[in-house]
């Protein structure tokens, strides 16, 4: 399958109940992101007349790589984000894009969403990290995603959002540990001694890291990490904006503060500010109403640092293999594990 390039006629037809009769008559198809499990298109949009709608828009479908579509088909990505825009987006206050058109279709693994473009603006770069500040905005941002929807049972009627019940889980341990040795066997000389430790030990003596079912839960993303950050320079300061939700789940909050820390700073600066910075996220829990103490959240902080080495591991074995992707797989995987050793988290799990 070539590279996919949008035209006119089509995004017209995506946009008609919205365009008040207009058409789109001049459109440009521009690269961006750096996904892997679909491709992004940044649409600068000519229309016929003024219709209301921005001359800049973010299209975002299926990949072109067939291994990639295969992953999607495994993990549901396409299903799942569509979804989180036609039923959570609305009802949460993160800053997500919003959304002009929302197609999926389940029978021909195919999926289409037109959304607002956050420019200008600056992706993270999960290969730099990121500064203290950047990574207190964005934990801060993340608590916007949890509160509104905190320990809400309707979540876990939602089919798509809440698909992890045990048996599935147990189904990702099997699954890590059937990666895992291929994983050393191709990254071997690029992983740290940490990184080897975890990813053996974790193969060999899961616990109950997989399977586990928290008590607190909320809407995730799942995979909170730079490169599905913007950030933004405004007249209020610097402000973030996140994407990418194929990977939205009913899971544990922390688990993508966890994420975000583990993989967005340097283990040197993460070790001297990750307390302060759980403390920014329980502060931006606090606008909902919702009260945890340091130690609660604490507990699954040191849990759910595993989050982001599991999706390294799985997630460089089953999609498109790139360098730039073969890069970030790897300074989440070591960064990861000085994570999971610094916090002793084999130990936060039970038996």
């Amino acid at each position: 399958m070539g590279e996919r390039v949008l035209s006119p006629a089509e995004v017209t037809r995506w946009l008609s109940p919205k365009l008040g009769g207009a058409r789109v008559v001049g459109l440009t198809n521009e690269p961006v992101g750096t996904g892997q499990m679909s491709e992004s298109r940044r649409l600068t949009l000519e229309y016929s007349k003024p219709c209301g709608l921005p001359t800049t828009m973010i299209a975002k479908f299926e990949s072109a790589s067939e291994a990639s579509r295969a992953a999607s088909r495994a993990t549901r990505t396409y299903e799942v984000e569509t979804a989180f825009y036609r039923e959570v987006r609305d009802r949460v206050a993160v800053n997500a894009p919003n959304c002009f058109f929302n197609h999926f279709d389940a029978e021909r693994d195919e999926f289409a969403l037109l959304l607002s473009d956050f420019s200008p603006c600056t992706q993270g770069n999960q290969l730099t990290g990121c500064s203290v500040e950047e990574a207190g905005a964005a934990v801060r941002e993340v608590a916007k995603l949890h509160g509104p929807l905190w320990c809400n049972d309707g979540l876990k009627s939602m089919a798509w959002l809440h698909r992890n019940p045990p048996e599935k889980k147990r189904n990702v341990e099997l699954l890590f540990g059937q990666l895992a040795p291929g994983f050393v066997e191709r990254y071997g000389n690029r992983l740290g001694s940490s990184a080897r430790d975890v990813v053996e030990r974790l193969a060999r003596e899961p616990r109950d890291y997989f399977t586990h079912d928290p008590a607190i839960f909320s809407v995730i993303h799942g995979d909170y990490r730079l490169d599905n950050v913007l950030f933004m320079t405004r007249t209020k300061g610097l402000m973030v904006g996140v994407v990418d939700f194929q990977t939205a789940a009913v899971g544990c909050p922390l688990l993508d503060v966890a994420y975000f820390i583990g993989a967005g700073l340097v283990p040197d600066v993460r070790r001297t500010v990750e307390e302060s910075l759980v403390r920014d996220y329980l502060t931006g829990l606090g606008a909902f109403s919702i009260t945890l103490s340091m130690d609660e959240a604490w507990a699954m902080y040191r849990r759910y640092t595993f989050a982001g080495f599991v999706m390294a591991v799985v997630a460089s074995m089953i999609v498109k293999q790139t360098d730039r992707g073969d890069e970030m797989f790897m300074a989440m995987a070591n960064r990861h594990a000085e994570h999971v050793v610094d916090l002793d988290a084999f130990s936060a799990l039970a038996d």
